[in-house]
């Protein structure tokens, strides 16, 4: 089976149809970690960012692509095409649950 997008540190980037009810947004940010670092969106990158009613992020990624950057993970290009941006999970065995990913 292909895999369906990517992770980039804490964060998946999947490719998925933006809903029409998210609204377009103003921001670079997509995600802030642990240590105060952030994945953040190249400012000359051709993507437009939307939200939507519950808080998810959703990307619209243009002909020219769009770079992200991460001062532990460095720059990772994306792809033209549209994005749910979500967080990548681990199992925790012992306890027996699965929680987010902290960068």
């Amino acid at each position: 089976m292909k895999r369906q997008g990517f992770g980039h540190g804490d964060i998946l980037i999947i490719p998925a149809a933006i809903p029409e009810s998210a609204k377009k947004i103003n921001r670079l940010v997509l995600a802030h970690g642990e240590t105060g670092h952030a994945h953040t969106l190249v400012e000359d990158a051709d993507v437009s960012v939307y939200e939507d009613a519950q808080g998810t992020l959703w990307l619209r990624v243009g002909t020219h692509g769009a770079g992200i950057t991460h001062e532990e993970h460095g720059r990772r290009e994306i792809a033209p095409g549209e994005y749910r941006v979500g967080r990548q999970q681990e199992y925790d065995h012992f306890a027996e649950e699965s929680r987010a990913v902290r960068d």
